[in-house]
């Protein structure tokens, strides 16, 4: 099992899930949220589409972590809504966030 292999200086993680997100405050409808799986049995998601946060600018997507793939997945789009909220979006416009590179998703 992958999970057994043990390399000096290399960390495996295992995608498990990809995830289309459609909310209507996106400029283009959908994002992507990846759910990868550590040795260690749990999970961790990102999403492809990062907001570029009020106070300095920079992209920052969401993260989220869980004990399931489902926990993992809730909790990176909670995370995503919550930096919404504190930057007090209404609605994202496509100067307001930036992509993931194609490759990585």
């Amino acid at each position: 099992m992958w999970r057994n292999l043990k390399l000096d200086g290399v960390e495996i993680e295992k995608v498990v899930a990809e995830f289309v997100i459609w909310m209507p405050i996106l400029p283009y409808a959908k994002m992507k949220i990846k759910i990868r799986e550590h040795a260690e049995g749990d999970y961790t998601g990102i999403s492809d589409l990062a907001i570029k946060r009020k106070f300095d600018g920079c992209p920052e997507n969401a993260l989220g972590d869980g004990e399931t793939i489902e926990a993992a997945l809730e909790n990176t789009i909670k995370s995503f809504n919550e930096k919404i909220k504190e930057d007090g979006f209404e609605e994202l416009t496509p100067e307001d966030i930036e992509y993931s590179e194609w490759s990585d998703f």
